[in-house]
Order: structure tokens, then sequence, then C-alpha cells
């Protein structure tokens, strides 16, 4: 047995209760519809720009199902090869249904008004997660290739929570660094939830320069880590010439691990791993005893 502190110790409990719930419904269970909630056995929490049990509208007049099927469609492969992309994507980097209620799920639990995106592609999850969070909230969103931004803005346009979004971009380290130095000089507001999903490689240094940056994040802010190894597509060149088993691109797998590894050992942190999502807090001492169960 342990007493609560205060009563932010139980919304911290609260929280993290939820969190689990979503681990446990994120897998095969998971509603496949952009807004899970109106599905849920939760389906008090339903928001639509903020207004609590207002179910969302049907997926098909939606923006965000326009996008995702816009991109299915998208021959990314002739995009690389005239050089209209610096990357050859592929149409999988885009959040489906099941990521984006995911992440409107803890938006929605983490009642976060802020949300600050690392690596966005063409936008689907800044979208779904702009329709989850109040009307004042913003989602600011780090991206580094103009023609995904572009590709997406017709869509976000569309929408009447694409005015949440603000897109930046360029590398996103230099772009995070910028930012932060904004936040601390109180020209920009801390965030409550952070979805780190971009450059593998560079993945611990956004996880750490976030952490580390004064103001950054709200006290009891959550941030998620994308833990799917990183799926290149050869490029159409290599294949061409009939050279596709010569190429390799580095899956991230051994980053993602150490990354693991290191919020799992640490004391700072307190994490759950669910829907391809590792979802880390500053760790909270409910306990006044010693010997108590540590929550979370």
């Amino acid at each position: 047995p342990f007493r609560l502190k205060n009563q932010a110790d139980q919304v911290e409990i609260v929280l993290r209760s939820d969190l689990w719930f979503v681990a446990a419904m994120s897998t095969k269970d998971l509603a496949s519809g952009s807004h899970p909630t109106a599905t849920f056995p939760n389906a008090h929490l339903a928001r639509v720009g903020g207004v609590a049990g207002v179910a969302a509208e049907p997926s098909v007049h939606r923006p965000l199902q326009q996008l995702q099927e816009a991109v299915a469609q998208e021959d990314w492969a002739r995009n690389f090869a005239e050089g209209k992309t610096k990357l050859q994507a592929q149409a999988s980097w885009c959040a489906g249904p099941e990521r984006c209620a995911t992440l409107q799920c803890l938006a929605t639990m983490s009642r976060a008004a802020r949300v600050l995106e690392i690596g966005s592609f063409c936008g689907a999850a800044a979208l779904a997660l702009a329709e989850s969070i109040p009307k004042h909230g913003h989602v600011v969103s780090l991206e580094l290739e103009t023609f995904f931004v572009e590709f997406g803005q017709m869509y976000r346009s569309r929408s009447p929570d694409g005015a949440k979004i603000r897109t930046i971009v360029g590398p996103a380290l230099d772009s995070l660094k910028d930012l932060a130095d904004q936040v601390a000089k109180g020209r920009d507001q801390p965030f409550d939830l952070v979805i780190i999903d971009g450059d593998k490689a560079r993945m611990k240094e956004y996880f750490d320069l976030v952490w580390s940056s004064a103001g950054l994040l709200s006290p009891k802010a959550v941030v998620c880590l994308d833990t799917t190894p990183f799926k290149g597509q050869v490029p159409t060149r290599y294949v061409k010439f009939g050279q596709a088993e010569r190429w390799e691109a580095p899956s991230g797998k051994e980053e993602i691990a150490a990354l693991r590894a290191t919020v799992a050992s640490s004391d700072e942190f307190t994490s759950h791993e669910f829907g391809g999502l590792l979802v880390v807090q500053r760790a909270v001492a409910v306990a006044t005893e010693s010997n108590a169960p540590r929550v979370g």
C-alpha cells in the first residue's frame, strides 16, 4: 500500500493506467478508424477539436483519410528518380489508421494541447493529432523534405484542424535546437507530447536534446519514440542495373535497441512499449515507503 503525495501524483497514476490500457488495445483489437475513442469502452473520451463526447464524422469524408489514400497511390520511386525528393520514400512511411488511432489516444489521455513531431513525412500523423487536441492547441512538425510537406498541404488546408499545424522544413536537429532556444527565451510554449519518428541514427540525439532543453517540455510531458526499424526501398537505379542486392540501408535496429536499454536502465524515466512506440515519462516517486510498489 502507498499514499499519494498530492493531486498531481494521482493524475500521473491515472495517465499511466490509461497508457497501459492503450497498450492492451493497440494491437489486434485497436479500432482501425482514425478516431478510436468513439469505439473503445472509454467512449466518453471521444474528442473533435477538443470537445469531449462528440464522435468524429465517418473517415471517408475526412481529409486525413484522403491524405493517406493519396500517399498510397503516389509514385514515390518516380519522384525520387526525377529529383523531386532527396530520399526514395515509400507509402508505408505514412501513418496508417492504427498508428493515428494510437497517437490520438495518447494525445487525449495525456491531455496534450501542444505537440512536437520530429519527422512528419506528408503529415498524416500531424493531422490526426491536430484533430485530437483542443481548439487552442498546436502541432509543430519538423520535416527535412520540402516535397513531402507540399504534398500534404492541400489536405491540411481542407481540414478545419489544419490551421493548428505548423511545419518547419530543414534538418530536424537544427530545427529542434532553434525551437528549444525560442522556448527558453519565452517566445514559444512548452510541449505536452513529443513524437520522435525521424532518422533512427540520430534518435538518441533528438531524445537527449528534448529532455535536456530547459522548459521545452511541460511537467507531465510524454515522449514517444518510433521503434519500427527503417526499411528503405531499393532505389530504382539499383534495380534497373541489376544491383539491387548491393544496396544497403541501415535499419536503425542497433540504435533503437541501445536507446530502449538506456531508458529501461534509467531511474529518471518510466516507459511502456506498444504499437511500435516507446512511450516515456519522467519517473515520479509516488510511494512514501521505500518498499512500496513502483507505479508505471
